[in-house]
């Protein structure tokens, strides 16, 4: 019966390999930055129009969309409507899915929209998702303005 020998320097070197991915990884997620970064800084634009708009989800199914400044009711979304909406602020929460939480609707001077979450520092640009959604958070930011 003979025996197998099995070097050490190969395994030595996976096991230090892995263990300095690990080590690597861990340094990388400690240095990130805590907060984030303000869009506006991020975009070089100024934003000329900015809002911050809270949506709470009523007992009926209907979403409150209130400004946050000082709650007035900026609109209201009924039940079986404002699909894209609903779907934009899940996506933007679903790491951190609180009730209390609001989000930036800002303007550019270029005339971009912007949507971002402060918490987690996502900001959508909604041109992209086609005019007839941007449309829906532009009426937002327009009705925020005209409301006393």
């Amino acid at each position: 019966m003979s025996t197998m020998y099995v070097r050490p320097a190969p395994l030595l070197a996976m096991a230090a390999l892995a263990l300095s991915s690990l080590l690597l990884v861990g340094w990388h997620r400690f240095h990130l930055p805590s907060t984030p970064t303000d869009p506006e800084q991020q975009l070089g634009h100024k934003l000329v129009k900015r809002v911050d708009l809270s949506f709470i989800d009523q007992a009926d199914g209907g979403v409150l969309v209130t400004r946050v400044s000082d709650g007035v009711q900026i609109a209201h979304i009924a039940v079986g409507e404002g699909g894209f909406v609903r779907a934009t602020l899940r996506s933007l929460i679903r790491d951190h899915p609180i009730t209390k939480h609001h989000f930036h609707l800002a303007m550019t001077d270029s005339g971009q929209l912007l949507l971002w979450d402060p918490l987690s520092g996502r900001v959508l640009d909604l041109k992209a998702y086609g005019s007839s959604n941007r449309q829906v958070f532009l009426e937002f930011l327009l009705a925020s303005e005209s409301r006393p």
